[in-house]
């Protein structure tokens, strides 16, 4: 599987919320998993079932990401995603975020994430 459709295909399911779960065989069990609002208490999979709570706690169904400018090679990708979702409260959250991930590649050819890293562009570019 070429990268491209690999991130097409997991924004796919992020936008629809899938569960945890869905996301959590794409994930090392001990991913790197550097989001905002991560729990940094928690390690690897933990944190993303945590973070994804939060997520789920959060927006409703469907939310928006748009991806664009990705380059990836080797064992690493990077991209821009523009974000868009809305509250359970009905409040619409827009967030534009560099995301940088690292991976190894399975047999399959499906890649497995090592490292997960968003910031928002405001961050990523001080």
């Amino acid at each position: 599987m070429d990268m491209h459709s690999f991130i097409a295909d997991w924004f796919g399911r992020f936008d629809r919320l899938e569960p945890v779960e869905a996301f959590l065989a794409d994930l090392h069990p001990n991913v790197d998993w550097d989001m905002p609002d991560a729990d940094p208490n928690l390690e690897g999979r933990a944190r993303v079932r945590a973070w994804c709570a939060g997520v789920m706690d959060t927006f409703q169904r469907p939310t928006e990401h748009h991806v664009t400018g990705i380059t990836a090679g080797g064992s690493t990708a990077s991209f821009n995603v523009t974000f868009r979702a809305l509250t359970l409260r009905g409040r619409t959250i827009e967030a534009h975020v560099r995301e940088d991930w690292r991976f190894e590649a399975r047999p399959n050819g499906r890649p497995l994430i090592t490292h997960y890293s968003a910031r928002l562009l405001e961050e990523a570019n001080s």
